[in-house]
């Protein structure tokens, strides 16, 4: 087998023995060859897919491991599951049971690497809040988020949190100090707020661009706050649906190569029928006649459909950054943001043989 390392720009042949990279031997490029990226996609946004999700209050190790034997057929060999706004008793349950899934099965030890949190702490406002059930946001919780951390095993890695939420400054520094990473979304907050998260320590924006209010101020709106903000990363939906090309040339253009990370915010219905409609939480949601995922009868975007793989390729297209730094926003920029092991991206001689191999056309084999 000949590809090129798209992570590293080296060209190797090598060959799959036993499950583990044998004979790797770097070579010459050429025309033809395939891309190759050790360990696949991270995607740090992932709710759910064909009808599972992490944020079911009977969600089960099963269900668990399954979630993830179906991102890695889509590229994603790691991820962080998220769980959204939901009692205290159900966000509590769910981390337990994804760190008990986490240290039982070896499969889910390698492509979970973290616990994403999105909300309760987020805006009360239509718009901003999204598509989280109004009936369990709350005001920040410094103890509630220690039972987290506690729950997690060390696995719990990022809050969404508003800045405008009541102590939302003191829990961004507990956490921050805790080392859990801050992320604002779901917010409607002004640019002092945003600053003041920032100086905080947030470092991170979650699905940039989406969980804002549909009409924004001219000036003082949270999507040009952060975008103004160098202290803050990006993370940003390329499916096409959620941020529209203008939208991500703009972020591409503000923020650094580095400052990026692409997720694909799975709805727990992606990947089904088109038309089908399931509850997520309190709300409705179906699958519409385009693929996306929306609030049932409504316009308005709940959770994505497109894998992130595909929004890798979308996010190539519609900027014109070279290929291989979009791949990087989705996977060496959540190594660093998350402070996860760099070491498996490079190929070398009996490592075990996880990885994607893709042309331009898209996914040509996934091994995991």
């Amino acid at each position: 087998m000949k590809a090129l390392n798209i992570l590293d720009g080296k060209s190797y042949s090598f060959e799959v023995e036993d499950g583990r990279i044998k004979y790797l031997t770097e070579i010459a490029p050429s025309p033809e060859m395939l891309f190759i990226c050790p360990e696949g996609l991270i995607d740090s946004q992932v709710n759910g897919i064909l009808g599972m999700d992490y944020s079911d209050p009977g969600l089960c190790i099963d269900s668990v491991k399954q979630i993830c034997i179906e991102l890695a057929k889509t590229g994603t060999l790691r991820h962080l599951p998220t769980i959204v706004t939901r009692p205290e008793s159900v966000i509590l349950r769910n981390i337990r049971k994804i760190a008990e899934a986490e240290r039982t099965d070896s499969f889910v030890r390698n492509s979970i690497v973290g616990i994403h949190i999105e909300g309760p702490f987020i805006s009360h406002e239509d718009g901003p809040r999204g598509a989280h059930d109004i009936s369990s946001v709350r005001k920040c919780n410094i103890e509630e988020f220690d039972s987290w951390l506690a729950a997690s095993d060390g696995l719990l890695k990022y809050i969404t949190i508003a800045p405008e939420s009541d102590g939302a400054i003191d829990l961004i520094k507990h956490a921050v100090n805790c080392g859990v990473v801050c992320s604002i979304g779901h917010s409607g907050a002004t640019k002092s707020q945003i600053d003041s998260a920032a100086e905080a320590g947030a470092t991170l924006s979650t699905h940039l661009g989406n969980g804002v209010y549909s009409e924004l101020k001219r000036y003082d709106n949270p999507v040009f706050s952060i975008l103004a903000n160098s202290a803050l990363s990006a993370g940003v939906i390329a499916d096409g649906d959620h941020v529209g090309p203008a939208l991500l040339k703009v972020i591409s253009l503000c923020k650094s190569i580095d400052q990026i990370i692409l997720v694909s915010d799975l709805a727990p219905m992606a990947g089904m029928a088109k038309g089908t409609r399931m509850k997520w939480g309190g709300v409705e949601v179906e699958i519409a006649p385009d693929g996306s995922v929306r609030l049932a009868d409504t316009p308005y975007l709940a959770g994505a459909g497109s894998s992130l793989f595909n929004d890798v390729m979308n996010f190539n297209r519609i900027t014109e950054i070279p290929l291989a730094d979009c791949f990087k926003m989705a996977t060496l920029n959540p190594v660093k943001m998350f402070n996860l092991d760099a070491k498996r991206f490079c190929l070398k001689e009996n490592m075990p043989a996880r990885f994607l191999l893709f042309d331009s056309n898209g996914i040509v084999k996934v091994l995991f």
